[in-house]
């Protein structure tokens, strides 16, 4: 074996080594394995590469070996995903076909040129590495913008018969020989491969569709889901509310008859409990049955030096109940979570005067009491000739991302409910986040 074998085999030995990492790191990471584990991995992997031809002299053997241990790496060291090892079996396919091309021209060359065998055998490797490194590069910019994340209503058994079926069928033609080659030539095969790396690489277009429809379908279940059990609970609310009207009712008639026959220094006793009866009542927000129980639901949780609500001018009558309750209760659960996680409060310090700190932990923000806090929840509606405009601004201290939640665990699907429910309307939300105000402003035309 000649230098210049040893150097073209190396070359290709690792630019074959690196293309599979290149796709692998691809895929989002999601362990945190050492790197000498992995660094010893990819040298098992180049070893084999090298030993296993020359070990068993066939190459289904090599590339089925070669590729069970890629999707073990993967599997173990990088990624816990089903749809990243759908991923790594298509790139093993396109890695198969792309060295088989290579092959193909170097024997074409071989049988239609005058040149020496070791120079056709050297332009061969060096076809086989550019196209391995080639479909490398092609498969990990798609993985990069189109990476679909596992859903458990995929199966992505019936996607892996794609390039299995594609591996088998190319080595049927392989398998025959001369016979396939006499009669149609080497451009067959060579186009064949291609059309095979072709639909291949469309399987992950596809996929990622298909992926990213069954993602809005759930989304827009758990919307549904969401506006049914909102609406659900205040139905229940306004039940129990016209009950405790009703009893609040006979207790007050109990307590007049009671005044007139008490003596006059205990009305400070009955006024006290005029207070606490006025408490379990619902206060006048809007001339919306809906509006007003929601309003009353959200803002009893804000002190009243908070909330200014101002929306006596409007009428929501054209919206559903649901619908109302989807777009209020969203909005006013936003503002509450705003105003649980400020950063800035009004901590009054030794001399009573009121100071601003910042408060970095927001677990040690929220021991502070909510009357001492700095927020502010601002409500109006008004009629502007044929146009109803809502807007809700609160004090913000965050980050807003939008379709993201703020909250652990949460899929911040509340503003997307939102939107649909106003543009149900043909209103328009137009959302607006400052350095310390967040507002969400909904014109909805007269008609």
């Amino acid at each position: 074996m000649t230098a210049a074998d040893v150097f073209f085999m190396a070359l290709f030995l690792v630019i074959y080594t690196f293309s599979a990492y290149l796709v692998i790191r691809s895929f989002p990471c999601e362990t945190d394995s050492p790197r000498w584990i992995r660094a010893a991995a990819w040298v098992i992997y180049a070893a084999l590469a090298v030993i296993l031809p020359n070990l068993f002299g066939d190459d289904v053997i090599t590339m089925v070996t070669l590729c069970v241990y890629y999707l073990v790496i993967g599997r173990v060291l990088y990624h816990r995903s089903k749809t990243g090892l759908l991923y790594q079996l298509i790139y093993c396919l396109v890695n198969y076909a792309a060295q088989v091309i290579g092959v193909m021209i170097g024997v074409k060359l071989l049988y239609n040129t005058a040149l020496e065998q070791s120079i056709v055998s050297y332009m061969m490797m060096t076809f086989k590495s550019a196209l391995v490194l080639a479909a490398a590069i092609v498969i990990a910019g798609v993985l990069r913008k189109r990476y679909a994340k596992d859903n458990k209503s995929l199966k992505i058994r019936g996607m892996v018969l794609v390039p299995v079926f594609s591996f088998v069928l190319i080595v049927l033609y392989l398998s025959a020989g001369d016979v396939f080659f006499m009669r149609f030539g080497y451009e067959w095969l060579i186009l064949f491969c291609l059309l095979l790396i072709i639909m291949n690489v469309y399987c992950l277009y596809f996929w990622y569709d298909v992926a990213a429809n069954q993602e809005l379908k759930h989304r827009l279940e758990l919307m549904q889901q969401q506006s049914v059990l909102t609406h659900q609970y205040y139905e229940e609310m306004e039940k129990n509310y016209n009950e405790s009207r009703k009893v609040i009712h006979d207790i007050r008639n109990h307590l007049h008859v009671l005044e007139q026959s008490e003596k006059m220094d205990e009305e400070a006793y009955f006024r006290d409990l005029h207070g606490m009866l006025n408490s379990l009542g619902l206060k006048f927000y809007s001339e919306n049955r809906m509006l007003n129980i929601v309003l009353n639901d959200k803002l009893k949780y804000f002190p009243s030096d908070q909330v200014e609500c101002n929306l006596g001018g409007i009428s929501l009558d054209f919206m559903a109940d649901v619908d109302i309750t989807t777009v209020f209760s969203n909005l006013l659960d936003n503002a509450a979570e705003a105003s649980e996680m400020s950063e800035m409060w009004k901590i009054p310090d030794a001399s009573g005067a009121g100071k601003t700190a910042e408060i970095e932990n927001a677990d040690e923000a929220l021991e502070i009491p909510r009357n001492m806090r700095e927020f502010w929840l601002i409500i109006r509606g008004e009629q502007i000739q044929d146009f109803t405009v809502i807007k809700i601004s609160n004090y913000y201290a965050g980050s807003y991302q939008p379709g993201k939640s703020g909250k652990k665990g949460h899929e911040g699907i509340g503003l997307q409910n939102v939107k649909s429910a106003v543009e149900k309307y043909h209103g328009e939300l137009k959302i607006e986040c400052g350095e310390s105000e967040f507002s969400v402003t909904m014109v909805f035309p007269g008609s």
